[in-house]
């Protein structure tokens, strides 16, 4: 896996750091705008692409060079790796410089603003640094929504001249753009920069002081990301450090460490740390959420909230069960008895006779989904005890339980991926509804899902005429 990575990162570094490489070759083109913010942004480009590139190389060359043997003897959490910290900065150094480029892209305009800021009114229509005040009659307004919200593209007459404008409305009063309503339009160079009708001002798209605007809004939304990200991080960093370090203190004593023989019991199994998937909840599903709340705004902010606080709401809740939750949970082995603790400390158990063997099952989801490793205790009337996920676990740790059980532990099976209907049959009892029927309840799910968002976008999307 890390090589995987590390070969990405090199990829996508080079490619990287050829597009900034591009930008300032182009930058030497005579119709060039603003070369020297281009060659700036060209630079950060290239140097976020070599800072990848470098990344990889370190990641492929730290991959292990031996074999690992069958069964590794078991070894405490490390938690936080070199894989997740070189793909958490990787990650928010691309974004980053993404937002640092819109920022910087943005002052490209500042002599056009400079300019149109400090131009009077046209005392002469000969002087060509003034603006002029223009008296237009709207004669139709289309009304659109796109990937930038709403734009409204109105149609009005000056001088007895037809012309169209492109504005984005957003908060302001859209109703006064009218068939035959009339209004004043500020032209500048040639372009309409404004549009005022019955007290509302709109700023055309051609207006570079909104250009500029919108710009560093999106690079400022970025980079706040990419804080906060950094600070969650470096939060979950600390948290792991200190939990690995602490004695794990629940309804059921730990375990020793050294183990010879049989583990000491009573033994108490916790959870492997999120890892990877820390990566998917702090960086990329909290991106995705504000794209999301910022592509959803051009359909009103009813829908806009309201999807923005369910999938936020989702959001929370995934990453205080991968963070707070399923740490809490765990498989144990005493006495007596083995089960399992939930994650707010509900125990299930059974008594250690009626277990037999452990088996270890890769459970087939799916063509494109990897197998699920399935832990099953198994009775000796050969029906399923107790089932949980094996993807939480690591092999040593399973190791460690059965031999707590004092069974056999069987991991051949993981191999061959097996159904599960033919896992139901093999074993009775050890595959839940959910997962037999998981296919048919995902597809109704999506189902429902994609038919409430193709009705919302067909009753708010869609061209019509004012």
């Amino acid at each position: 896996m890390r090589a995987i990575l590390g070969w990405f990162l090199v990829l996508a570094g080079i490619l990287v750091a050829l597009f900034g490489a591009a930008g300032i070759g182009g930058s030497y083109l005579p119709d060039a705008v603003d070369p020297g913010g281009t060659r700036v942004v060209g630079a950060i480009i290239i140097a976020v692409g070599l800072l990848l590139v470098a990344g990889g190389i370190r990641l492929i060359r730290s991959r292990p060079r031996v074999g690992r043997p069958e069964r590794p003897p078991p070894k405490p959490a490390r938690g936080l790796t070199r894989f997740h910290l070189v793909g958490s900065v990787a990650a928010g150094l691309l974004i980053a410089a993404a937002g640092v480029g819109a920022i910087l892209y943005s002052n490209s305009f500042d002599g056009e603003v400079h300019s149109f800021r400090s131009a009077r009114q046209c005392a002469t229509i000969t002087n060509a640094d003034c603006y002029q005040l223009r008296t237009v009659t709207i004669t139709g307004v289309d009304i659109s929504h796109g990937r930038s919200g709403e734009t409204d593209t109105v149609h009005f007459m000056d001088s007895d001249a037809p012309h169209e404008v492109a504005i984005h409305p957003g908060g302001l009063d859209a109703s006064v753009l009218r068939t035959g309503s009339e209004g004043v339009a500020t032209l500048w160079h040639g372009k309409y920069m404004y549009l005022d009708i019955s007290g509302v001002r709109f700023a055309t798209t051609a207006n570079p002081i909104d250009q500029q605007r919108e710009l560093r809004l999106v690079g400022y939304i970025v980079l706040g990301f990419v804080v906060f990200d950094a600070a969650a991080l470096a939060g979950v960093y600390v948290y792991v450090r200190t939990r690995g370090r602490s004695r794990v203190k629940g309804l059921l004593p730990p375990s020793g460490v050294e183990i010879t023989g049989y583990p000491i019991l009573p033994l108490v199994l916790h959870p492997k740390a999120p890892g990877g998937r820390l990566l998917v909840w702090l960086v990329a599903v909290p991106l995705g959420l504000a794209f999301e709340f910022l592509y959803f705004a051009q359909y009103g902010q009813l829908v806009q909230w309201t999807i923005g606080v369910g999938t936020g709401l989702l959001v929370i809740a995934g990453a205080v069960w991968l963070l707070f939750l399923m740490p809490r949970s765990a498989i144990y082995v005493d006495e007596m008895t083995f089960g399992t603790v939930g994650v707010l400390g509900k125990r299930r158990a059974w008594a250690r006779s009626e277990a037999a063997r452990v088996v270890l099952k890769a459970l087939a989801r799916s063509r494109r989904t990897p197998p699920l490793p399935l832990a099953i205790v198994v009775g000796p009337d050969g029906r399923a005890r107790m089932k949980f996920s094996a993807a939480a676990y690591d092999s040593g740790p399973m190791i460690q339980f059965a031999a707590a059980l004092r069974v056999p532990i069987d991991e051949d099976s993981l191999e061959v991926p097996i159904s599960p209907a033919q896992l139901e049959r093999e074993i009775p009892g050890s595959v839940a509804w959910s997962i037999r029927y998981g296919q048919v309840l995902g597809a109704g799910i999506a189902v429902v899902l994609i038919a409430a968002i193709l009705l919302v976008m067909a009753l708010s999307s869609g061209p019509s005429h004012r």
